[in-house]
Formats: structure tokens, sequence, C-alpha cells
């Protein structure tokens, strides 16, 4: 999980704090901040968001309204129960088709604007995405488009390597189901 940990620093990098010194809770296979008043948060969403709250971004990354803050909650909660959990090919399949499903009208997660949920998403799907085969990127377009957006913010993608898309279509009368 050190990968975890890298992704909670690239996050804190981003949103300008410190992330202070982050662990790996070999037991519980979760994250851990170490913080002066010794709460010491855990888990990857619990991190994340404790970093956000520390930052200026905050309502535009966490959602300004209860219904934004849900909305996002609940797509921090996707990624810790559906990516990170899915280890058969066709869990993986079935998120990416539910989410290429999701994004067919919307730029980012909540519609026009980039929160939390975006980038951890993102890095939760940088490994599966940049694993796909360009017939596979283009089945799957509306993830394809939204992941390329998110990857080419160089502030969100860091030391990550780009994805390699194609531009041009590369089969006719592709439909996914």
């Amino acid at each position: 999980m050190v990968d975890t940990c890298e992704e909670l620093s690239r996050l804190a990098t981003y949103l300008g704090v410190s992330c202070g010194k982050i662990s790996f809770d070999g037991k519980e296979k979760v994250p851990v901040l170490k913080v002066q008043n010794n709460s010491n948060p855990k888990g990857l969403v619990t991190v994340a968001k404790y970093l956000t709250r520390s930052s200026q971004h905050a309502d535009a990354l966490l959602g300004a309204t209860q219904e934004d803050k849900a909305a996002v909650d609940q797509w921090l909660e996707y990624r810790v129960t559906h990516i990170d959990r899915s280890t058969q090919d066709k869990d993986v399949t079935s998120c990416l088709k539910e989410l290429n499903q999701y994004l067919a009208d919307k730029v980012y997660i909540m519609g026009n604007w980039l929160t939390l949920a975006d980038i951890l998403l993102y890095n939760g799907l940088v490994k599966i995405v940049g694993g796909l085969t360009f017939y596979e990127k283009e089945t799957f377009v509306n993830l394809s488009r939204w992941f390329d957006n998110i990857q080419h913010q160089t502030a969100v993608r860091q030391t990550l390597e780009l994805v390699p898309f194609q531009r041009n279509q590369l089969y006719r009368g592709v439909k996914v189901h």
C-alpha cells in the first residue's frame, strides 16, 4: 500500500498543505496520518478529507452544500468499496461500465467542477486505465474523456505518467451494454 501513501502525499502537494507523516498500518492495511493532537486519522478517505479540510480548497473539493458533500462522499466510498476491492476482471469491467455510463453527460464527477472524488477516482484508476488497450479505452469513451481531462491537470497528475489515448476513432459501431 505504498501507493496509497504516495497518493496522499501527492494530494497534500496539490492542496498546498503539509501531510506530515503518513505511515501504513500493516494490521488493518490502511494509511495513518500522524497529527499533533494524536487523533491520527486512519484510512484513505478519512486522511484525504482531513488534508482537504486543512486547505483553502475545502468547499470546492468537498462540496459547498449538504447535497454536494453527500455526493462527493458517495463517490469516495465507491472508490474504496468498488474500485480498490475489484480483484477479478469482471468486477473491474463492471466498475468501468458504470463509470462510463455515469460520465456520459458530465465533465467531472460532480458535473462541472473538480472535486476530491475526481482526484481519488483518477488515482484509483491510473493502473487500470493504463492497462487497457486502445480498443478498450475507446469502448469506455466517456470514462476515457474524463480520465484524460483529469490527467492533463498537471497539478493533479504530478509525477504519474500520462496514459496514452488514441485521438482518432479506431473502430466503428462499438457499443457498450
